[in-house]
């Protein structure tokens, strides 16, 4: 089954990758940047890195250092699990933190960007005047807890991406068992 290194690799690895994350939102915005939305993809290479040196780790600690491909999906995934729930944390209380403008800027760069002629025209012609509005109001209402959970499971979180990435990882680091 599992090794004793399981718990150890996920839980640091985890942690690694949520810091770095985190320690990317801060350089982004130390350098002006909105460290939301799409600036924040790079993060996802974080966690992949993260991910394969947890299945590495894990590996080395088994006999033979033989991998069977479940262990590697299941040793990457919950360090990606890890490292999500860590950086949600993170940007949470980061962005719920009193005189921090960030989650307002972001809110007003995207309306902003919705108002574009170009962008408003297309977006109404694609999925209707009222979805235009709901759109609208939905980012006015955009709070931390929002963004936490997105990080988590949204459509470019870290879950849902990071299960395609764990079974690549898992494939290149497998290796059969000895009979």
């Amino acid at each position: 089954m599992f090794n004793k290194s399981f718990f150890k690799n996920i839980l640091l690895y985890g942690l690694l990758a949520g810091l770095l994350t985190l320690a990317y939102c801060f350089v982004m915005r130390m350098l002006g940047e909105i460290p939301l939305d799409g600036k924040k993809a790079p993060t996802l290479l974080l966690s992949m890195f993260a991910m394969i040196l947890a299945v590495k780790a894990y590996r080395k600690f088994n006999p033979d250092e033989t991998l069977h491909f479940w262990e590697g999906l299941v040793v990457a995934n919950l360090t990606n699990l890890v490292g999500a729930c860590v950086s949600a944390i993170g940007l949470y209380f980061w962005l719920s933190g009193s005189g921090n403008a960030v989650l307002s800027e972001y809110i007003s760069a995207s309306i902003k960007t919705l108002q574009i002629a170009s962008v408003k025209d297309g977006y109404i012609k694609e999925m209707g005047v009222e979805s235009f509005k709901g759109l609208i109001e939905a980012f006015k209402i955009l709070s931390p807890k929002n963004i936490a959970v997105d990080e988590i499971i949204g459509l470019k979180g870290k879950i849902p991406l990071g299960v395609l990435i764990s079974i690549m990882i898992s494939l290149y680091f497998r290796r059969g068992y000895i009979n």
